[in-house]
């Protein structure tokens, strides 16, 4: 089997599906977990708050492991161990251990799609890269259609601790599938990773992608935490309110087509304005008043824009230093959590006077925000790339 065959493809999308199956089904479990231990939905959302935190700062570790044990190995073991979590988490006696077990999910199953990415960079040409991206990201979208679906009715129908059992199932089912992905051959470099990390960073178009990265995680996914529990504070049921927000995965897994032919016609630049405006668009109707309804638009405003907007952010992380590809896409992919903690834990005591409105339009000026300076910035990257090119001699680039 080749390392680029679409047999492999499709067991990396399963990867990734797990992945964020398990992070997002813990939005519609929050209101039920603050019940079922007593405690304000601010200090639930911890949960939340706690995996997202955990799953960024712990991307750079796992970029550095791939880079020496292989990529496969890592994928292979963070399903297995990740598992066994959530079982953890299923059984968790106190919130204590629940938020301990959710955190340590957070870490194992970081290491699942960064690593699936630099995969994706190492075996897959540069001009269909982002072909792959955009369906890697469709497949993790179903994952959180699917998992806010499973989590709203675990919750109201079983038992909200069903919802990580479910998990783990998955994971059992993924494992069985991953013993037949070969590592891809790649070139392995000689400099420490703490050597690339600092080179890393120390580049000014790497800080510029890391930090548009966090504000996409901001606005995308600390957003997202809070568009079920905005229902539910108003007595809409776990299932409806888990529903709702899947319109974010069934959005963007339906403007995969689009995607596709948009972006062999338009620029990256304009993709990320039109992601980002879509996105800021669905959470302006869910500030106006937050219903069933609108939260649906939100959620389809996310999930869509999120499609335009992630594929080309994570192409240029993958473009913007190839010599540490691995190194510079797991912090990319921190950057992106780590920004929606941070977000999620801002907006924990809003949420918990109940203020999703203000919550829902400070993440829509962010959105505008990205819009703006996120596209302007991929086209000063675009045409700085493609000045060096026309310099050496080689044929332009821009994509």
């Amino acid at each position: 089997m080749l390392a680029d065959s679409q047999a492999v493809q499709w067991r990396l999308r399963g990867a990734t599906f797990l992945s964020s199956f398990d992070r997002f089904a813990i939005p519609p479990l929050l209101v039920p977990i603050s019940a079922a231990f007593g405690i304000p939905l601010g200090t639930a959302a911890l949960v939340a708050s706690a995996y997202f935190i955990a799953y960024g700062v712990s991307q750079p570790f796992w970029g550095a492991l791939s880079d020496r044990v292989g990529r496969v190995k890592v994928i292979r073991f963070s399903v297995v161990a990740g598992a066994v979590c959530c079982v953890v988490a299923a059984l968790a006696p106190s919130f204590t251990v629940l938020i301990v077990s959710r955190t340590i999910s957070g870490v194992l199953f970081a290491a699942i799609v960064p690593t699936v990415v630099t995969y994706i960079g190492d075996t897959v040409d540069v001009q269909q890269r982002q072909h792959a991206l955009t369906l890697t990201i469709a497949s993790a979208s179903a994952g959180i259609a699917v998992a806010t679906i499973i989590g709203g009715l675990c919750a109201e129908l079983i038992s909200w601790r069903a919802a990580f059992l479910s998990t783990s199932v998955l994971a059992v089912i993924l494992s069985l599938t991953l013993t037949r992905i070969p590592e891809p051959v790649r070139q392995r470099s000689s400099d420490s990773y703490l050597r690339l990390a600092k080179s890393a960073l120390a580049q000014r178009w790497v800080l510029v992608v890391l930090v548009i990265g966090f504000i996409e995680g901001a606005v995308i996914l600390g957003s997202l935490t809070f568009i079920s529990a905005s229902l539910q504070e108003q007595g809409v049921g776990a299932a409806i309110a888990g529903s709702a927000a899947a319109g974010f995965g069934i959005a963007n897994v339906c403007c995969v087509p689009v995607v596709t032919r948009a972006i062999k016609r338009f620029a990256s630049p304009l993709m990320i304005a039109f992601g980002s405006a879509l996105a800021a668009a669905g959470l302006l109707i869910a500030a106006a008043d937050t219903a069933v309804a609108t939260a649906m638009i939100a959620a389809l405003g996310l999930g869509a824009g999120f499609g335009f907007l992630h594929p080309t952010m994570q192409l240029w992380a993958t473009q913007v230093n190839a010599q540490a590809r691995a190194v510079t896409v797991s912090f990319f992919a921190g950057s992106v959590f780590v920004g929606g903690a941070a977000a999620s834990a801002a907006a924990a005591p809003l949420a918990d006077g109940g203020s999703f409105s203000l919550i829902f339009l400070v993440a829509a000026a962010l959105a505008l925000l990205l819009a703006s300076a996120g596209a302007r910035l991929r086209s000063r990257y675009v045409s700085s790339i493609d000045a060096d090119r026309a310099a050496s001699g080689a044929a332009p680039a821009s994509l």
